[in-house]
């Protein structure tokens, strides 16, 4: 799969992802809340590894470009390593917030309480996840375009 096929998949991804994770969740209607909210997880789950392929390969390219930018490409290799524990442990939650909706209805407001701290934690992952998007591309073109002074 090549970045431009990738880079659509994991948007397409996030955005159906952050969809799910904004509806509102209606009374009797939580287990298939959780359960939608679940597989817009597991979408965004499977598309993140190539994505994280290829931005090590941007890394590679960007401390071969300006070694001085080494320490920003630790800190992107360390918040791509965070995002895909964090895509980890929201897939888990998801399943084990639709089997807890399951069990506690007709009283699904506990559960319900649940799902919605899950919700508000996986759209920050949404955020966090274009971030990381924004700065790979910034600090990769940074490091092509960056005046190094009178180096020739």
């Amino acid at each position: 799969m090549n970045t431009a096929e990738t880079k659509s998949e994991l948007h397409q991804a996030l955005e159906d992802f952050e969809s799910q994770l904004e509806t509102p969740i209606v009374p009797g209607e939580l287990p298939e809340w959780c359960k939608s909210a679940k597989k817009g997880c597991a979408a965004v789950h499977a598309a993140l590894p190539p994505k994280l392929k290829d931005h090590e390969i941007i890394y590679k390219q960007i401390s071969r470009e300006d070694p001085s930018l080494q320490p920003r490409v630790e800190s992107m290799q360390a918040e791509d390593e965070r995002l895909s524990a964090e895509a980890e442990f929201l897939d888990d939650q998801f399943v084990l917030t639709a089997a807890a909706a399951e069990i506690v209805e007709p009283n699904e407001q506990p559960a319900e309480s649940l799902a919605q701290e899950l919700a508000d934690r996986a759209i920050q992952y949404v955020i966090a996840v274009r971030k990381q998007e924004h700065a790979v591309r910034t600090w990769y073109i940074e490091a092509l375009e960056r005046d190094r002074g009178d180096k020739d």
